[in-house]
Protein backbone atom coordinates (compact mmCIF):
# COMPACT_ATOMS: atom_id res chain seq x y z
CA UNK A 1 0.00 0.00 0.00
CA UNK A 2 0.82 3.51 -0.99
CA UNK A 3 2.45 5.63 1.79
CA UNK A 4 0.33 7.98 3.50
CA UNK A 5 3.47 10.33 4.56
CA UNK A 6 2.78 13.12 1.79
CA UNK A 7 -0.81 14.00 2.90
CA UNK A 8 -0.26 13.60 6.67
CA UNK A 9 2.35 16.03 6.29
CA UNK A 10 0.07 18.29 4.49
CA UNK A 11 -2.18 18.01 7.22
CA UNK A 12 0.48 18.96 9.60
CA UNK A 13 1.10 21.87 7.11
CA UNK A 14 -2.95 23.14 7.10
CA UNK A 15 -2.41 22.59 3.42
CA UNK A 16 -5.88 20.92 3.98
CA UNK A 17 -6.60 21.14 0.30
CA UNK A 18 -3.97 19.61 -1.43
CA UNK A 19 -3.61 16.87 1.19
CA UNK A 20 -7.20 15.99 0.78
CA UNK A 21 -7.01 16.55 -3.33
CA UNK A 22 -4.51 13.55 -2.90
CA UNK A 23 -6.39 11.23 -1.23
CA UNK A 24 -9.43 11.67 -3.72
CA UNK A 25 -7.27 11.27 -6.31
CA UNK A 26 -6.33 7.40 -5.09
CA UNK A 27 -9.57 6.84 -4.05
CA UNK A 28 -10.58 7.56 -7.56
CA UNK A 29 -8.04 5.73 -8.94
CA UNK A 30 -9.51 2.26 -6.92
CA UNK A 31 -7.82 2.38 -3.63
CA UNK A 32 -10.22 1.81 -0.34
CA UNK A 33 -8.74 1.33 2.58
CA UNK A 34 -9.71 2.27 6.15
CA UNK A 35 -6.37 4.09 6.69
CA UNK A 36 -7.50 6.34 3.24
CA UNK A 37 -10.94 6.43 4.82
CA UNK A 38 -10.27 8.17 7.57
CA UNK A 39 -7.59 10.64 6.66
CA UNK A 40 -10.42 11.80 4.28
CA UNK A 41 -12.72 12.44 6.71
CA UNK A 42 -10.43 14.09 9.18
CA UNK A 43 -9.48 16.30 6.24
CA UNK A 44 -13.29 16.76 5.34
CA UNK A 45 -13.43 18.29 8.67
CA UNK A 46 -10.64 20.83 8.69
CA UNK A 47 -11.97 21.91 5.30
CA UNK A 48 -15.74 22.34 7.09
CA UNK A 49 -13.94 25.46 9.28
CA UNK A 50 -13.01 27.49 6.15
CA UNK A 51 -16.88 27.13 4.64
CA UNK A 52 -20.38 28.34 5.60
CA UNK A 53 -23.89 27.71 4.71
CA UNK A 54 -24.47 24.73 2.06
CA UNK A 55 -21.06 23.91 0.66
CA UNK A 56 -20.04 24.08 4.82
CA UNK A 57 -23.02 21.06 5.00
CA UNK A 58 -21.75 19.24 2.14
CA UNK A 59 -17.78 18.93 3.04
CA UNK A 60 -19.28 17.91 6.25
CA UNK A 61 -21.74 14.99 4.94
CA UNK A 62 -18.94 13.50 2.19
CA UNK A 63 -16.42 13.32 5.17
CA UNK A 64 -19.38 11.79 7.88
CA UNK A 65 -19.77 9.56 4.66
CA UNK A 66 -16.05 8.13 4.35
CA UNK A 67 -15.81 8.20 8.26
CA UNK A 68 -18.59 5.74 8.57
CA UNK A 69 -16.93 3.34 5.23
CA UNK A 70 -14.17 3.53 7.12
CA UNK A 71 -15.47 1.89 10.73
CA UNK A 72 -17.15 -0.98 8.48
CA UNK A 73 -13.64 -1.56 6.68
CA UNK A 74 -12.43 -2.31 10.24
CA UNK A 75 -14.28 -1.67 13.18
CA UNK A 76 -11.58 -2.32 15.64
CA UNK A 77 -9.67 1.55 14.72
CA UNK A 78 -9.51 4.10 16.77
CA UNK A 79 -8.98 6.51 14.17
CA UNK A 80 -11.91 5.44 11.94
CA UNK A 81 -14.18 5.70 15.04
CA UNK A 82 -12.74 8.80 16.51
CA UNK A 83 -13.38 10.91 12.97
CA UNK A 84 -16.57 9.23 12.12
CA UNK A 85 -17.99 10.30 15.56
CA UNK A 86 -16.65 13.84 15.56
CA UNK A 87 -17.83 14.40 11.85
CA UNK A 88 -20.78 12.49 12.49
CA UNK A 89 -21.30 15.06 15.63
CA UNK A 90 -20.91 18.40 13.00
CA UNK A 91 -23.26 17.13 10.99
CA UNK A 92 -26.05 16.26 13.66
CA UNK A 93 -25.62 19.77 15.01
CA UNK A 94 -27.06 21.22 12.19
CA UNK A 95 -30.33 19.52 12.19
CA UNK A 96 -33.76 20.36 13.39
CA UNK A 97 -34.20 19.53 16.98
CA UNK A 98 -36.11 16.71 16.27
CA UNK A 99 -33.70 15.14 14.13
CA UNK A 100 -30.99 16.00 16.75
CA UNK A 101 -32.16 13.88 19.11
CA UNK A 102 -33.12 11.21 17.04
CA UNK A 103 -29.56 10.97 15.08
CA UNK A 104 -28.10 11.90 19.16
CA UNK A 105 -28.75 8.65 19.67
CA UNK A 106 -26.58 7.38 17.08
CA UNK A 107 -24.08 9.47 17.40
CA UNK A 108 -23.89 8.71 21.78
CA UNK A 109 -23.17 4.91 20.83
CA UNK A 110 -20.77 5.96 18.26
CA UNK A 111 -18.91 8.10 21.08
CA UNK A 112 -19.30 5.09 23.37
CA UNK A 113 -17.33 2.75 20.93
CA UNK A 114 -14.86 4.77 20.27
CA UNK A 115 -14.18 6.02 23.79
CA UNK A 116 -14.41 1.66 24.05
CA UNK A 117 -10.75 1.97 22.45
CA UNK A 118 -9.07 4.78 23.57
CA UNK A 119 -11.11 5.95 27.23
CA UNK A 120 -8.85 9.04 27.42
CA UNK A 121 -9.21 10.88 23.90
CA UNK A 122 -10.28 14.90 25.51
CA UNK A 123 -12.13 15.27 22.13
CA UNK A 124 -14.45 12.54 22.27
CA UNK A 125 -15.16 12.83 26.20
CA UNK A 126 -16.51 16.77 24.96
CA UNK A 127 -18.12 15.69 22.27
CA UNK A 128 -19.89 12.90 24.54
CA UNK A 129 -20.60 15.50 27.43
CA UNK A 130 -22.53 18.07 25.01
CA UNK A 131 -24.15 15.37 23.67
CA UNK A 132 -25.39 14.68 27.69
CA UNK A 133 -25.25 18.41 28.13
CA UNK A 134 -28.19 19.17 25.06
CA UNK A 135 -30.47 16.47 25.81
CA UNK A 136 -30.29 17.15 29.83
CA UNK A 137 -31.40 20.92 28.85
CA UNK A 138 -34.39 19.46 26.33
CA UNK A 139 -37.54 21.39 27.54
CA UNK A 140 -40.43 19.64 27.89
CA UNK A 141 -42.41 20.26 24.88
CA UNK A 142 -39.29 19.47 22.81
CA UNK A 143 -38.94 15.78 24.76
CA UNK A 144 -42.88 15.41 24.03
CA UNK A 145 -42.53 16.28 20.54
CA UNK A 146 -39.76 13.99 20.21
CA UNK A 147 -41.58 11.09 22.05
CA UNK A 148 -44.07 11.24 19.60
CA UNK A 149 -41.55 10.35 16.56
CA UNK A 150 -39.10 8.17 18.13
CA UNK A 151 -39.55 5.32 20.27
CA UNK A 152 -36.94 5.97 22.91
CA UNK A 153 -35.48 9.54 23.46
CA UNK A 154 -31.85 9.23 24.93
CA UNK A 155 -31.50 9.90 28.66
CA UNK A 156 -28.69 12.27 29.87
CA UNK A 157 -28.18 14.66 33.06
CA UNK A 158 -25.76 17.58 33.85
CA UNK A 159 -23.96 14.72 35.96
CA UNK A 160 -23.27 12.91 33.03
CA UNK A 161 -22.08 15.92 31.19
CA UNK A 162 -19.91 17.14 34.29
CA UNK A 163 -18.24 13.91 34.13
CA UNK A 164 -16.94 14.19 30.95
CA UNK A 165 -16.04 17.47 30.75
CA UNK A 166 -13.96 17.29 33.50
CA UNK A 167 -12.49 14.23 32.04
CA UNK A 168 -11.85 16.02 28.76
CA UNK A 169 -10.08 19.02 31.03
CA UNK A 170 -8.20 16.49 32.80
CA UNK A 171 -6.57 15.96 29.63
CA UNK A 172 -6.31 19.27 28.39
CA UNK A 173 -6.70 21.91 30.85
CA UNK A 174 -6.50 25.06 28.43
CA UNK A 175 -8.99 24.03 26.14
CA UNK A 176 -11.59 27.89 25.83
CA UNK A 177 -14.86 25.80 24.15
CA UNK A 178 -14.77 23.06 27.10
CA UNK A 179 -13.86 25.27 29.92
CA UNK A 180 -16.86 27.28 28.66
CA UNK A 181 -19.20 24.09 29.36
CA UNK A 182 -18.04 22.98 32.17
CA UNK A 183 -18.75 26.44 33.72
CA UNK A 184 -21.94 25.83 32.08
CA UNK A 185 -22.49 22.58 34.37
CA UNK A 186 -21.64 24.47 37.44
CA UNK A 187 -24.13 27.06 36.74
CA UNK A 188 -26.40 24.66 36.09
CA UNK A 189 -25.88 22.78 39.16
CA UNK A 190 -25.43 26.53 41.28
CA UNK A 191 -21.82 26.44 42.06
CA UNK A 192 -21.22 29.98 41.10
CA UNK A 193 -17.95 29.82 42.88
CA UNK A 194 -16.31 26.98 40.53
CA UNK A 195 -18.10 28.80 37.25
CA UNK A 196 -16.45 31.63 37.61
CA UNK A 197 -12.93 30.43 38.20
CA UNK A 198 -13.53 28.44 35.03
CA UNK A 199 -14.69 31.25 32.44
CA UNK A 200 -12.05 33.58 34.50
CA UNK A 201 -9.12 30.81 33.20
CA UNK A 202 -11.05 30.83 29.84
CA UNK A 203 -11.11 34.27 28.99
CA UNK A 204 -7.13 34.83 30.10
CA UNK A 205 -6.18 31.89 27.51
CA UNK A 206 -4.74 33.52 24.27
CA UNK A 207 -7.30 33.13 21.44
CA UNK A 208 -6.51 30.74 18.22
CA UNK A 209 -9.60 31.15 16.26
CA UNK A 210 -12.67 33.16 15.08
CA UNK A 211 -14.10 30.21 17.01
CA UNK A 212 -12.63 30.85 20.44
CA UNK A 213 -13.18 34.99 20.32
CA UNK A 214 -17.10 33.40 20.09
CA UNK A 215 -16.78 31.43 23.20
CA UNK A 216 -14.72 34.04 25.48
CA UNK A 217 -16.96 36.73 24.64
CA UNK A 218 -19.79 34.23 25.53
CA UNK A 219 -17.29 33.77 28.98
CA UNK A 220 -17.43 37.61 29.25
CA UNK A 221 -21.67 37.24 29.06
CA UNK A 222 -21.56 34.31 31.60
CA UNK A 223 -19.26 35.78 34.00
CA UNK A 224 -21.36 39.19 34.30
CA UNK A 225 -24.51 36.71 35.60
CA UNK A 226 -22.34 34.58 38.41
Amino acid sequence: MESFASSDKLFDNRDFARGFSELKKRKENGELSCELLWRMCRFCQELSNTMSGEQRRKILIEGRDYGLQAMELDPSSFLAAKWAAIVFGLVVDQLPTKEKIHEGGKLKDMLDKALELEPTDFALLHLRARFSFTIANLSWLERKAASMLYSEVPKATIDDALVDFEAAYQQHSDWIENLLFLSKCHIAKKEKKQARELLNKAIDLPKESSNDEQFVTECKALLQKC
